[in-house]
């Protein structure tokens, strides 16, 4: 063993042997707890999940035992299943958590469990307006085509982030005026972190992402943003664009076709959208498909002459 390793490992037995001996007075679960947050900031997670179950095992209502333990199964194992048991038990223990409802309610999304999710969801916001817990409601209500009810959340994180949002985006703009475009990326990903459910902000990123022939990943942006705003044409008709010029090298057709989906559903919810036409005629004349070519045409036309161009 090598003498930093030693040295640690003294220091380590030295600060366990303290805490015991200044908490000895304090019952098991305490005890067992303030040993496991010692062992989970050395990163000792298999010793910390023991002394949390046998905190929890000393008093089944320690809710903060169970709310590590649900992090380090979340977080260092990936196992969803044990951490949403720990969830749920603590939250028997002590409703009034607002943040681990939203952990809970995160959890149950999914699993696509949405009944159980928005109960959790809802509970978190009556505690306290938390931003991401307004944000997963606006996805399982559009999910259940509830759009109305969606939409409330989203007017909701925007006036819950508008100040901290302009911020970045004002950084944002003045770095791409600048040319710094890495550094404009950075500021509309925090503002996106910030406010989730920002058309503004996944509009101007995938722009960016676009600007540095990064297709990928404004296409990534954009997917994104149909699950807040499943039916917005501006949206559709600019990732149908970003997947028509996308040339992936293995998934060519799939975007091809992707876009024609995209370009129909767009005139499904507007037919005077004349974008889309023009789109589905650039893709049918690269196909070589004539007659679908010429149909999307004489749309455009038409869809042009009742605009009265």
């Amino acid at each position: 063993m090598s003498i930093q390793k030693f040295l640690a490992m003294s220091f380590f037995t030295v600060t366990i042997a303290y805490i015991s001996a200044a908490i000895y007075a304090e019952n098991d679960a305490a005890y067992y707890y303030k040993k496991a947050l010692i062992q989970y900031t050395h990163k000792m997670y298999n010793y910390a999940v023991e002394s949390l179950e046998r905190s929890l095992s000393s008093d089944p209502t320690y809710f903060e035992a169970a709310n590590l333990l649900a992090k380090i199964y979340l977080d260092y194992y990936r196992d969803r299943v044990r951490a949403l048991q720990y969830y749920t038990q603590s939250l028997q223990a002590n409703d009034a958590q607002p943040q681990i409802h939203l952990e809970a309610g995160k959890l149950y999304y999914f699993f696509s469990e949405y009944q159980n999710a928005k109960e959790h969801l809802q509970k978190a916001i009556m505690q306290k307006q938390l931003v991401y817990a307004h944000y997963y409601l606006v996805l399982i209500y559009n999910l259940e085509k509830d759009y109305k009810t969606a939409s409330a959340h989203i007017e909701k994180c925007n006036t819950l982030t508008n100040k901290q949002v302009d911020d970045e985006i004002e950084k944002g703009v003045r770095a791409r005026k600048e040319g710094r475009y890495d550094d404009a990326i950075t500021h509309y990903v925090n503002a996106m972190e910030i406010n989730p459910t920002s058309k503004e902000v996944y509009m101007e990123l995938a722009l960016l992402y676009r600007m540095q022939k990064k297709l990928d990943k404004a296409i990534e942006v954009l997917e994104n943003s149909i699950k807040i705003y499943p039916n917005d044409n501006d949206i559709l008709i600019t990732l149908a664009h970003l997947c028509f010029e996308y040339k992936h090298p293995k998934r060519r057709a799939y975007f091809i076709n992707k876009a024609i989906v995209l370009c129909n559903k767009v005139i499904a919810n507007d037919s005077a959208r004349c974008d889309a036409y023009s789109l589905l005629f650039e893709i049918y004349a690269q196909r070589k498909d004539v007659l679908l070519r010429d149909e999307n045409a004489k749309k455009y036309d038409t869809c042009l002459e009742s605009k009265g161009h």
